[in-house]
């Protein structure tokens, strides 16, 4: 995985949860690549939420664009009481996609 490099503004974001989240996107990227499962990793700023959606590539074909799966979470913010367990639901979310990389591969379901 690439260093990226520190971007030098106030955050309340920790290393770990921008770890966590380049983890995710690399995840989606491999797990694509793979043509079983279309994954995309997103932060929306505005409302400080990560998330990853799920889809299948034989649904797609068929114009279902509807979600399989979609796994969120709110990050630490400004606001006090945003993402207090981000860090875990981070890690969360990117176990679940190693299953289905384990999956995609040909492994155990």
């Amino acid at each position: 995985m690439n260093a990226a490099t520190p971007i030098a503004s106030p955050s309340v974001l920790t290393q770990a949860h921008r770890d966590a989240m380049a983890y995710i996107q690399d995840l989606a990227i491999t797990i694509s690549q793979q043509s079983v499962f279309a994954v995309s990793a997103e932060y929306v700023g505005h409302t400080h939420e990560f998330s990853a959606h799920v889809l299948r590539f034989s649904e797609i074909t068929k114009g279902n664009f509807r979600a399989e799966k979609t796994l969120r979470t709110l990050l630490p913010s400004r606001i006090s009481w945003a993402g207090d367990n981000a860090l875990e639901e981070l890690q969360t979310i990117a176990r679940e996609l190693e299953t289905l990389l384990v999956i995609a591969e040909g492994g155990a379901s």
